[in-house]
């Protein structure tokens, strides 16, 4: 298997699994919130991850919330964040899981606006300055950090300053920007921050919402009080112990990464451009390392895939793949159904490597010159 999907998801690391492992035996049992050593250990074991967490994103590690992944932390971050009386407004590029959110903001009655984007998926400042004057009272806004399709990265500071002179708050789905990117969530102006293990090299199954004054969301649940009330249950400590190692991981070798996934990225869109005439690349080019979205006009990529089972990449959004309906993103910077149809997604990883790259590309031009 040739796996370049790491957008949709990463390979858990060897440094992350080995720092999991003691946590996952039976000597380790131990309930993070109970009152002996046992729980003591875990506990600590926890903290350390928590401020592992916090150190990527420029936080401290008490507004780190633990939870599931980064579906939970925008739903907790939209549904429970949204002032009382309040609005919120996010991007048409947006990843389901906060776009899902919006039925159920107005279902509440809370007004909601979605942002358009240009053609490379990028909100215009102006254009939510626009949105909270109109809005005129107390916002949510929530615009990633980068895109999980196309990889192109938002103006935040930019967009955060205009939040800022609206009196509102601001939140970002940071999912696909932290294994390569900068992020500092005070510098940004940033109130809330998601992420997930399984897009940074951890554990599937573990995330967080960082939460920063004075943006408390209300919790979905009551729950038994843990995470100062913010997510109750109790905490898998194997996971937050992944999370942190991973994070711990990803600020030492974001640079590192930066380069090695970005001139894969490069070296494959020249071979591809070089092999299928008329193919078009999706998105900016100054976007994420890893993300390579092209369209190949005239093929349905699903369909032509078929034919490559063991090359994994992505005819679209990951979490929508197989549907049949074409990536929101793509319609929404501009392509038509037919050309969404007619795109592929390249998501390049850490442990890619330039052998995988070209046979990729040289396989699917003979494929498609078949």
């Amino acid at each position: 298997m040739i796996y370049l999907d790491h957008l949709a998801s990463t390979p858990l690391d060897p440094l992350v699994l080995e720092a999991m492992l003691p946590w996952m035996r039976p000597e380790a049992a131990g309930n993070p919130h109970a009152a002996h050593p046992a729980g003591w250990r875990a506990a600590d074991a926890i903290e350390q991850a928590r401020g592992e967490v916090a150190a990527l994103v420029g936080a401290q590690p008490g507004e780190v919330v633990f939870t599931s992944g980064a579906t939970e932390a925008n739903a907790l971050a939209l549904l429970g964040g949204v002032p009382a009386g309040g609005g919120g407004v996010v991007s048409a590029v947006e990843h389901a899981s906060v776009l899902g959110c919006l039925p159920e903001l107005r279902r509440r009655g809370h007004p909601v606006t979605v942002l358009p984007v240009d053609g490379a998926g990028r909100v215009d400042p102006a254009a939510l300055d626009d949105a909270l004057t109109d809005m005129r009272h107390s916002s949510i806004v929530s615009v990633m950090a980068a895109n999980n399709e196309v990889g192109t990265v938002q103006p935040l500071a930019e967009l955060a300053a205009v939040a800022a002179r609206h009196g509102a708050l601001m939140h970002s789905d940071a999912v696909q920007a932290l294994g390569t990117r900068m992020l500092d969530m005070a510098a940004l102006g940033l109130h809330g921050l998601s992420l997930s293990g399984h897009k940074l090299y951890g554990p599937m199954g573990v995330g967080a919402l960082i939460v920063r004054p004075p943006f408390r969301p209300v919790p979905a649940s009551a729950g038994g009080g843990q995470q100062r009330g913010l997510r109750g249950g109790t905490l898998p400590t194997p996971l937050c112990v992944g999370l942190g190692a991973a994070c711990r991981l990803a600020r030492e070798r974001r640079e590192e990464d930066a380069r090695h996934i970005g001139g894969l990225r490069d070296r494959l869109w020249q071979r591809l451009r070089d092999r299928l005439p008329g193919i078009r690349r999706n998105g900016a080019t100054d976007g994420l390392a890893g993300c390579l979205n092209v369209t190949i006009p005239g093929i349905d990529a699903a369909d032509r895939l078929l034919d490559l089972p063991d090359l994994a990449v992505a005819t679209g959004s990951a979490c929508h793949s197989g549907v049949g309906e074409p990536s929101h993103v793509l319609l929404a910077v501009g392509l038509s159904a037919a050309d969404a149809h007619a795109s592929l997604r390249f998501g390049l990883g850490r442990g890619s490597t330039a052998a995988e790259v070209d046979e990729a590309a040289d396989r699917l031009a003979a494929l498609l010159a078949g």
